[in-house]
C-alpha cells in the first residue's frame, strides 16, 4: 500500500501586519513604494486600507496628493481622472506609475509643478472632464453663443467687478453682467476697426445707473458705519469699560428717564408685586 503523499502548508515568512486592519498580509498586499522610509519597498498599509482611506475622502485631491508623497510616486490629477472609473481607482493610479516606463518618475518634481498650476488657477484647464464642466458653467450664465476665450474674459471681468465694487442684490447683479457683455463687445469692435460709440454711450449709462463709480468702491479699510466699527473691534477682543453713570447726551437721558418711571412705577404701586407673580404662575399652569 502506497503511502499518501503529505501536504504541507508553506508559511509566508514576508508576512507583516497592516498598521490599520491589524491581519496579517503578504507583500502582494500592499503598494509597492520607491519612500527612502518604505519597509522592503511597500506602504505602510496595505493595499484595501489605501484604497479604503482614499476613497472615504471621496478622492479627494489634497488626500491623494498625500498618498502619492508617502509612495513618492508623481501626483497628476488628469491621469488619476482617466482611472477614476476603475473599481479601486487610486491602485491602479500608484501600480501606473510603479511599473514600466514610469518607474522613475517621482513625487516631488511632479508636485511642485501641480502647485504652480494651482496657485494660478488653471488645474481645471489641465483637466479634460473638469474643463467641461467649467465650460459648460461659463456658458449657463453668459449664453452658449460665446467662445471659450470670450467667457474666460467676461468671468473675470465679472470677478474684478464683483471685488471692487458694493453690489447689492439680483438687480446690480444683472447690471455688473451687462456691463460685462458691453466691454467685451466694445474691445471686439476696437479690435475690428468699427465704430463703437453707441456701444460706449451704453456703457457709460450702465456705470451711472449701477453706481459702479468710485464713491461706490469696496475699500476693507474703511468703515460704513459707527457700528462695523464696533463690531470689528468687539471681534478683536475690546470691551468698553467706561461708565460713570453721567448723563452726557440725548440717549443717555432717555435711559435714564426710562429707568426712573419703572422705578416710580414699582414702588408707587404698591400691588404690582403680587399681580406680576400671579401673572408668573398663570403662565406656569396654562404651559
Amino acid at each position: 500500500m502506497g503511502l499518501e503523499p503529505k501536504i504541507v502548508k508553506t508559511l509566508d515568512f514576508n508576512a507583516r501586519p497592516c498598521p490599520k486592519c491589524g491581519r496579517p498580509l503578504p507583500s502582494t498586499a500592499y503598494l509597492k513604494s520607491k519612500a527612502l522610509t518604505a519597509e522592503n519597498g511597500y506602504s505602510r498599509w496595505c493595499a484595501r486600507c489605501t484604497e479604503k482611506l482614499a476613497s472615504e475622502a471621496d478622492y479627494d485631491w489634497k488626500t491623494l496628493n498625500l498618498l502619492c508623497a508617502d509612495l513618492n510616486i508623481p501626483w497628476v490629477p488628469e491621469k488619476f481622472e482617466e482611472l477614476r472609473a476603475n473599481p479601486n481607482p487610486f491602485t491602479s493610479y500608484a501600480t501606473f506609475f510603479q511599473e514600466g516606463e514610469y518607474a522613475h518618475l517621482e513625487w516631488g518634481e511632479y508636485y511642485q509643478a501641480f502647485k504652480k498650476l494651482e496657485g494660478a488657477g488653471l488645474i481645471t484647464n489641465e483637466l479634460p472632464r473638469l474643463k467641461e464642466e467649467r465650460l459648460a458653467k461659463l456658458q449657463r450664465k453668459w449664453g452658449a453663443n460665446y467662445s471659450e476665450e470670450q467667457l474666460d474674459y467676461l468671468e473675470q471681468l465679472y470677478e474684478g467687478v464683483l471685488a471692487s465694487q458694493n453690489i447689492n442684490g439680483k438687480l446690480q447683479d444683472d447690471q455688473a453682467q451687462k456691463l460685462c457683455k458691453t466691454s467685451l463687445e466694445i474691445d471686439e469692435r476696437i479690435r475690428g476697426g468699427q465704430d463703437y460709440d453707441k456701444l460706449l454711450s451704453s456703457y457709460e449709462k450702465l456705470v451711472k445707473i449701477a453706481d459702479f463709480t468710485p464713491k461706490n468702491a469696496k475699500n476693507a479699510a474703511d468703515f460704513d458705519s459707527v457700528g462695523e466699527l464696533f463690531r470689528w473691534l468687539e471681534k478683536r477682543g475690546w470691551r468698553n469699560k467706561y461708565y460713570d453713570n453721567v448723563t452726557r447726551d440725548v440717549v443717555d437721558e432717555t435711559l435714564k428717564n426710562i429707568e426712573n418711571f419703572n422705578q416710580k412705577l414699582y414702588i408707587n404701586e404698591s400691588g404690582i408685586g403680587d399681580e406680576i407673580t400671579r401673572r408668573i404662575e398663570a403662565l406656569k399652569q396654562a404651559a
